[in-house]
């Protein structure tokens, strides 16, 4: 695990998106939140979840196991991911795990 960030995730809702901010550490002991925020997300939104990245300090396989099933959930409702502010150590992740064009980025203002 890493150096002991709390976690810490809200969620807010713009028209056609929900936005679901993180930070911290994204792991085996937090990734039910984040889980369970995705899910409700795919219920509700009918066009995009942008989950904002930018302030997480430690991400690993069990968080990007919850972004891959997030991205999966949502292309099915012909919706769609997007990863917002992806910091250098979360892109190193994704580079390692093979992921980096799996997932859309964006860095624009979220409202």
């Amino acid at each position: 695990m890493g150096a002991g960030t709390p976690f810490d995730l809200s969620v807010t809702e713009e028209p056609d998106t929900v936005v679901i901010t993180v930070s911290g550490e994204l792991d085996l002991a937090t990734a039910p939140q984040l889980r369970e925020a995705c899910a409700k997300a795919v219920l509700g939104t009918a066009g995009t979840v942008r989950i904002d990245v930018g302030a997480l300090t430690f991400l690993d396989s069990s968080g990007i196991s919850v972004l891959v099933e997030a991205h999966r959930d949502l292309d099915a409702r012909n919706a769609s991911l997007v990863l917002h502010r992806v910091g250098d150590r979360t892109q190193r992740v994704l580079d390692v795990a093979g992921l980096s064009d799996f997932f859309s980025h964006s860095d624009q203002p979220t409202a």
